[in-house]
């Protein structure tokens, strides 16, 4: 499969790589390099290739509240979530966020491009309510602006103004060149900036835009070390089916309050019998990258196990997340195995870096 952007990555010769069944470019000009034009300046981000699944009709809200673990009722237009879809057993099916497009009546849900297919299949199969869902990713393309110049160049290229958008909030915006865009003030990256739905049609001219007023192409590999230095879990590494939100220290996104939603009897279980795991971040002291699936020792025993690794870009040193034994707190030294090596480290709360940087 291939984003409408495809040409463009292949014109600005790209590392093009699979990626879940996407051909997709994972360097342009470097991940380091495209890194840090994101924390300084701007970077520009295709992820066409996400899922967007719509949920609509009167019985939508009902519908999303009981399978999802955020207080549905209370959004509003123009309002942003950050959420999960849960099996039974609390596990996390996937992590997405949600858009409320007209309260109470249509909502959005931007899924990961590996789970679109099976969460769109098992939220029809889940569908007591008679809501309408319809997976519309050929619909839109995706671009993710991110960075401390990405308003200004918002700005010059369609003429919004970013300062009158509030984090996780989106705002609809008519354009001539471009139709209508969806601007969402979010991003996986942890430097500010908009994430953009738009017609597939338009994608290219906009991307163009944007390269043509300073931001830096970017591609899966910058992406993936600007999550890990936020500390932002990836799904199907530091999240899966086999974990739940309470061990991946999410619960902020989950609202053990409101009536009943589909894993809430197991989380709070959970949350009864006590967590014996929780993710956490880590830092190396020693030089070296902690990679997945690396072990965590402590006095000589194993208490955890690496889910996603990387060298900090802006630090220069080994950053990770991880599941440990849940009472090692913050500030505790252990040891990461890598390649038969033990590298002494600490857990430490990310950021591991400010989101930002002076260019």
């Amino acid at each position: 499969m291939r984003t409408p952007l495809f040409h463009e990555h292949e014109k600005l010769g790209a590392r093009i790589v699979d990626f879940h069944g996407w051909d997709m470019p994972v360097w342009y000009s470097g991940i380091k390099e495209e890194h840090l034009a994101t924390r300084r300046h701007a970077g520009l981000f295709d992820v066409s290739h996400m899922g967007e699944i719509v949920v609509k009709g009167p019985l939508s809200e009902a519908y999303l509240d009981r399978v999802l673990t955020r207080n549905i009722p209370a959004m509003k237009d123009g309002g942003i979530l950050y959420t999960f879809l849960l099996n039974e057993r609390g596990g996390i099916i996937d992590d997405l966020i949600l858009y409320c497009m007209v309260q109470g009546e249509r909502y959005m849900l931007c899924v990961n491009s590996s789970n679109k297919d099976k969460d769109h299949a098992w939220m029809v199969s889940r569908n007591s309510e008679g809501a309408v869902i319809e997976d519309k990713s050929d619909s839109y393309a995706m671009l993710a602006l991110q960075g401390p110049f990405s308003g200004a160049i918002l700005k010059t290229c369609v003429g919004f103004e970013l300062s009158t958008l509030r984090s996780f909030h989106f705002a609809l915006h008519k354009t001539i060149p471009y139709g209508e865009l969806v601007i969402s003030r979010s991003g996986y990256t942890g430097a500010g900036g908009v994430e953009i739905f738009l017609s597939p049609e338009a994608a290219p001219a906009l991307w163009q835009s944007f390269l043509d007023q300073g931001a830096v192409p970017c591609g899966l590999g910058a992406r993936d070390t600007l999550r890990l230095e936020m500390g932002y879990p990836l799904h199907g590494n530091d999240i899966t089916e086999s974990t739940t939100p309470l061990e991946a220290e999410l619960a902020f996104a989950v609202d053990l309050g409101k009536a009943d939603f589909i894993g809430k009897d197991a989380l709070l279980d959970q949350q009864r019998r006590g967590i014996a795991r929780r993710l956490v971040g880590i830092e190396v002291l020693d030089r070296g990258i902690p990679r997945e699936h690396c072990r965590c020792i402590k006095d000589a025993r194993e208490v955890g196990m690496v889910t996603s690794g990387s060298l900090s870009p802006v630090s220069g040193k080994g950053i990770a997340l991880g599941y440990v034994d849940s009472q090692l707190k913050e500030g505790t030294e252990i040891f990461i195995e890598v390649r038969e090596k033990h590298l002494r480290s600490v857990i430490r709360k990310p950021p591991f870096v400010s989101g930002t940087l002076q260019a």
